[in-house]
């Protein structure tokens, strides 16, 4: 389950994702870490000598991340504080202006919380319960976020090259075929798909993928296996090169 709500995040598909994450792995890397919801989803008795590695092109998940697990005053700074739609609106306008990291951290979770996830980076307030969540569970996510062995906000292709090897595991999660564009803060667009196809096919290590279904998505992938399950916004696949 997710700390926080994210656009994609795979809260809902963690039952039928993590049984097929393999457990014979030194190295788990997540190269679009997002809510990092696989993550927080696993059984960290099966994974306990293993390295996580939590990465996201947008500064902004780095940054925050970083705080969640470097910075206890960053905790007590999100406890003590009350978010109403005023406060929310100069969140919006900070995560573009402001300069300090835990100022910017905060604001920025005010964003992803109070939002519509479909409308991260507009004005479209809906409320603090999520945040106030957040508040009420973070204690009990802190020791997996322990877990996380580095950090980084680096291109996806980076992180795959530094971390590939017969030992890693990859749980891929790019933004998906035509939703590219409700992700702020990347460059992730419709010919990222057949480069990171490339480069997966090619890699040491083995990887599971989430995808919707489209045109051509079996041929990208034409020594994999495909695992589906129905959802009420469609067909969700996973794809894994194991």
């Amino acid at each position: 389950m997710s700390l926080f709500p994210y656009l994609g995040e795979k809260t809902k598909f963690s039952q039928f994702i993590t049984p097929n994450i393999p457990t014979d792995i030194s190295i788990y890397v997540e190269p679009f870490g997002g809510a990092f919801g696989v993550f927080f989803s696993l059984d960290f008795d099966k994974y306990a000598h293993v390295d996580f590695v939590y990465n996201d092109i947008n500064n902004l998940n780095y940054n925050l991340f970083n705080q969640l697990q470097n910075n206890k005053d960053f905790i007590d700074l999100v406890k003590s504080t009350k978010v109403d739609e005023e406060f929310y609106k100069f969140s919006l306008k900070g995560i573009i202006t402001t300069k300090d990291d835990v100022l910017l951290a905060l604001q920025w979770l005010v964003v992803l919380t109070c939002s519509n996830p479909y409308e991260i980076g507009q004005d479209c307030w809906k409320g603090d319960r999520e945040f106030e969540i957040f508040k009420m569970k973070h204690s009990a996510y802190k020791p997996k976020i322990d877990r996380i062995t580095s950090i980084y906000s680096a291109d996806y292709k980076d992180i795959i090259d530094k971390y590939d090897s017969p030992e890693t595991f990859f749980y891929v999660d790019p933004p998906y075929k035509g939703k590219e564009k409700y992700y702020i803060n990347h460059e992730f667009g419709t010919n990222s798909h057949l480069e990171m196809a490339e480069m997966l096919n090619n890699i040491q290590g083995r990887f599971l993928l989430s995808y919707y279904d489209f045109d051509g998505l079996r041929e990208l992938y034409p020594n994999c296996r495909f695992e589906f399950k129905k959802t009420i916004m469609g067909t969700e696949w996973i794809i894994m090169n194991y």
